[in-house]
């Protein structure tokens, strides 16, 4: 059994479900300690109780767009961890909108949802991760931060605006011993996803659709996402800071 993450102390806001919790299953299974936070303590329950055969686990509810609720979420995952070393950052929201119709308050929703919900938690840890002497902050952004797309105008500069935050807090941290990363997946079967297409006049065209989007004619999975967070928050990425990584099945290079 490999333990790739040994003694890493990892805090995943977004990891009551999807990508974040895929990220914490693979965290915990190469020996790291888990806190996970979300908006839905009854989720975050559920989540870390499914986990806990795996190794430490602890949860602590709160909103990542607040600053009062961040602080205290990373206040008492530094306690419960003992410190801090690796941040996770899977919070995020969407929704469909085109430059012709969008609302300015849903496309300060989905800003607020993306980056402030990623630049708050970086700012209320990143104390703690200087601390740590060797740390990693992993945020997942998407390829639509990399491309355009039609009738998500907010997203994808939400998105690319993650992107910016990350690659310009690398350079603050990169002479402190703190990297910092995004993660861009394409299509991820997801269980919100597959919610989503549910409701769609024909599901499963529309998940054909959705899958057969990438050169790769399939949608990503939950493992190999948090494969490459286990990389990124590993000892084996010391030399990686500043990157956008696609995990897109090819969308984003054509």
């Amino acid at each position: 059994m490999s333990v790739r993450l040994k003694g890493k102390r990892v805090l995943v806001y977004g990891g009551g479900s999807g990508i974040g919790l895929a990220c914490s299953a693979a965290m915990l299974t190469e020996g790291s300690a888990i806190c996970l936070s979300g908006r839905r303590e009854s989720v975050l329950q559920a989540s870390a109780d499914s986990l806990k055969h795996l190794g430490r686990v602890f949860f602590c509810a709160g909103d990542a767009t607040s600053v009062s609720d961040v602080q205290r979420v990373t206040n008492q995952a530094v306690g419960f961890l003992g410190g801090l070393d690796t941040i996770v950052i899977s919070a995020g929201v969407g929704g469909r909108t085109t430059i012709l119709d969008c609302e300015p308050g849903e496309f300060q929703r989905i800003v607020d949802g993306n980056i402030r919900a990623a630049f708050l938690p970086m700012r209320y840890a990143v104390g703690h991760l200087i601390s740590a002497g060797r740390a990693s902050i992993i945020v997942i952004s998407s390829t639509f931060g990399l491309v355009g797309q039609k009738e998500r105008v907010a997203y994808c500069a939400a998105k690319a605006g993650v992107i910016g935050l990350v690659r310009s807090a690398a350079m603050d941290l990169a002479d402190k011993g703190v990297r910092v990363n995004a993660i861009c997946p394409g299509f991820v079967e997801t269980p919100l996803a597959l919610q989503v297409a549910r409701g769609e006049p024909d599901p499963q065209a529309h998940l054909e659709a959705r899958r057969n989007m990438h050169p790769i004619p399939r949608g990503g999975r939950l493992d190999e996402m948090g494969e490459l967070a286990v990389y990124l928050a590993s000892d084996l990425s010391a030399f990686v800071t500043g990157q956008a990584i696609a995990i897109d099945g090819g969308y984003s290079a054509r």
